[in-house]
């Protein structure tokens, strides 16, 4: 298959995906909605498997890992900003204080969640603490 058709058959599978699972979660039955995503994700892989040519090269790479590292930036501070700005609110409005402490507290996360794998990868990948032997 090549990479034309491949993306294609994904973006199909990804939409009856996310279809089935919306309409099985419409009428509350959990298995269907796990069994769904379940096997879009087993179609998906070997749709994108069934790839005969080259579809990415380093440069792909590169723009991706930047863009996800904006990505997630943005995200952490709009949330944050939006977490402190709900919780600040709480005196006017009180239900959206919860919504706040979530926002917050999700950034956190993220942010602690994006330093661990920081600290893997960049051992993983050649990173030497220096020894003074």
């Amino acid at each position: 298959m090549d990479a034309r058709n491949s993306k294609i058959c994904r973006m199909v599978i990804i939409v009856a995906t996310v279809a089935l699972a919306g309409w099985f979660a419409a009428i509350a039955d959990a298995v269907l909605v796990v069994s769904s995503i379940f096997l879009g994700a087993i179609l998906f892989y070997i749709c994108k498997r069934s790839v005969t040519e080259v579809e990415e090269d380093e440069r792909d790479e590169r723009v991706r890992e930047q863009a996800s590292k904006v990505a997630v930036a943005i995200f952490a501070s709009a949330s944050a900003i939006s977490g402190l700005i709900l919780i600040a609110l709480r005196n006017e409005h009180p239900e959206y204080m919860y919504a706040g402490f979530a926002l917050a507290f999700s950034a956190c996360a993220l942010m602690i969640l994006y330093s661990v794998l920081y600290g893997y990868y960049n051992r993983r990948y050649g990173y030497e603490p220096y020894n003074e032997e």
